[in-house]
């Protein structure tokens, strides 16, 4: 019985530490490849539990996802697009706000505010990007808009602005309602566009804020809770309602590589959180900036025609620092130069092109100069220089030196 109960017992740890793991599924792709038909992607692919997700560079490129497509409710997370039309319809953030009844009587989750109460937008802005007030989203819509409904126009329209076109806003808090969606993909676009405005950066970065509440000055701590404890973390907000599940889009930035990750339908608060670490930490290891080649590298010696047996080192002009996605293969390195070079020479005259490859993809181009001044050959220099080409021509000889080319390996 003792060994029955062991048994059982083991059983049962392995099957909830095997829950506790996440998998690939079938919907993940990585670089935009089904990782269901790579056994070389499906072995580098990460490992997540999430319904959705994606993850994505400052610049737009899309790393990994999960049913990245498919719509879905998105909580509070819907309050990014409403501070984005607050950013661009009010100038001075300082400007005043009367909290409207409506806004005060939103319910779920809340600052506090009461009807009348005046605040700034700024405050108003913390309040619900932090804290994910629905009562200063409410406030914020209907000072800029007359009206809930007015305001959500606005998103929508946004919306189809950043072709983020599986979106559509109901409301501007995110409780769930008919007609309110998004996916993770188009998540990924609004939170990057939301990133490039300043001040959402550096309201969604904030550890906490504190709030005037209807019970008095409140402090309430950033309710994503990589703020403050994972390395580079700079947003941006979390999500929860029935429909959507528990959710978060998050970033952070580690040595100039900025990353997004979206992760929806997770069945935890908690698990929101480890699931995007798992999603960064993975981006961090696998993009990230490289110096490929440092200028001044020697790749060719290219002839001078002026001359017989001179040429001139062509070095690479700046280093070539580019970010890089490992997972798209090896990177090479693809010198084209001029064949010959009339003097004078100007040090720092561009002879070439480095070329550096991943596959069919260019990562980056970087000129390729002249290392040295060569001057023009005096009347009586090319006296003798013609003479011995005729000699040559008759005789037999190298006309003018040969041009080299040694490709550089990258890093």
């Amino acid at each position: 019985m003792q060994t029955l109960a062991t048994c059982a017992l083991a059983v049962a740890v392995w099957s909830s530490a095997a829950t506790a793991v996440g998998s690939v599924w079938s919907t993940d792709r990585v670089d935009g490849k089904p990782v269901s038909a790579s056994p070389e992607l499906e072995a580098v692919a990460p490992g997540l539990r999430c319904a959705a997700g994606a993850l994505v560079t400052g610049d737009g490129q899309e790393l990994w996802s999960r049913a990245a497509d498919e719509r879905r409710a998105m909580a509070s997370i819907t309050k990014v697009m409403t501070a984005i039309v607050v950013l661009e319809s009010i100038k001075d953030l300082e400007e005043p706000v009367v909290v409207d009844a409506k806004a005060a009587a939103v319910g779920e989750s809340e600052a506090g505010f009461v009807s009348g109460q005046r605040m700034t937008a700024r405050s108003l802005l913390e309040a619900m990007l932090v804290h994910s007030a629905n009562d200063a989203a409410a406030a914020l819509a209907i000072h800029v808009a007359g009206s809930e409904a007015a305001f959500v126009e606005r998103m929508n329209a946004k919306a189809e602005q950043l072709d983020a076109r599986d979106t559509h806003f109901a409301n501007v808090h995110g409780l769930d309602a008919p007609g309110h969606y998004t996916t993770a993909h188009d998540l990924a676009v609004i939170a990057r566009y939301a990133l490039s405005i300043p001040e959402f950066r550096r309201i969604v970065s904030m550890r906490s804020v504190s709030v005037p509440a209807a019970w008095g000055l409140t402090r309430y701590e950033n309710s994503n809770k990589l703020i403050g404890s994972y390395p580079g973390a700079t947003g941006v907000k979390t999500g929860w309602t029935d429909d959507a599940g528990y959710c978060l889009v998050a970033s952070a930035e580690r040595e100039g590589v900025e990353l997004v990750a979206v992760v929806l339908g997770t069945r935890s608060e908690n698990e929101r959180f480890v699931e995007a670490r798992t999603l960064l930490d993975w981006g961090f290891a696998h993009y990230r900036l490289r110096e490929l080649v440092t200028a001044g590298t020697t790749v060719a010696a290219v002839p001078v025609e002026d001359y017989l047996d001179a040429t001139v080192s062509a070095v690479v002009a700046t280093s070539a620092v580019a970010p890089v996605f490992d997972v798209r293969g090896a990177i090479e390195a693809s010198v084209a130069v001029t064949p010959g070079v009339r003097a004078p020479v100007r040090r720092g005259d561009k002879v070439g092109t480095l070329t550096i490859l991943q596959g069919d993809t260019i990562v980056t181009q970087i000129p390729v100069v002249a290392a040295r001044d060569v001057r023009a050959p005096a009347w009586h220099e090319r006296v003798r220089i013609w003479a011995a080409r005729v000699w040559r021509r008759v005789f037999g000889g190298q006309l003018r030196a040969s041009l080299t080319i040694d490709t550089p390996a990258v890093r």
